[in-house]
């Protein structure tokens, strides 16, 4: 007696079908995987765009920092005040005299 092997076919219809299951995965893994990477980007860039805003502001803070402690000394004040907005003192007078930048805007 001889004893057969049973084999499975598998029909080309199901081969077909399994193939474009598994090249519909693949295509849609690498689309996901693209797209993971696109927005890795964007956020990286968005951490340096907040790390630079973040220095900026911690600059600018302690600029007015500065000033705000300045702006406790009186002689600053007076400085400020005689200088840029032309205080006086009484019976003294002021005068003013043109700087470089105020005759290159009437030219």
């Amino acid at each position: 007696m001889k004893h057969r092997k049973k084999t499975r076919k598998i029909s080309n219809m199901t081969r077909f079908i399994i193939c474009a299951l598994l090249l519909g995965m693949t295509c849609f893994l690498t689309w996901s995987g693209i797209q993971d990477l696109k927005t890795t980007a964007e956020i990286r860039l968005s951490i340096q765009q907040n790390k630079k805003k973040t220095q900026e502001l911690e600059e600018e803070k302690s600029d007015l920092e500065e000033t705000k402690q300045k702006l406790t000394n009186p002689d600053y004040i007076e400085y400020i005040a005689r200088g840029k907005y032309l205080v006086t003192k009484e019976g003294e007078q002021v005068f003013k005299f043109p700087s470089s930048e105020d005759e290159e805007s009437e030219e």
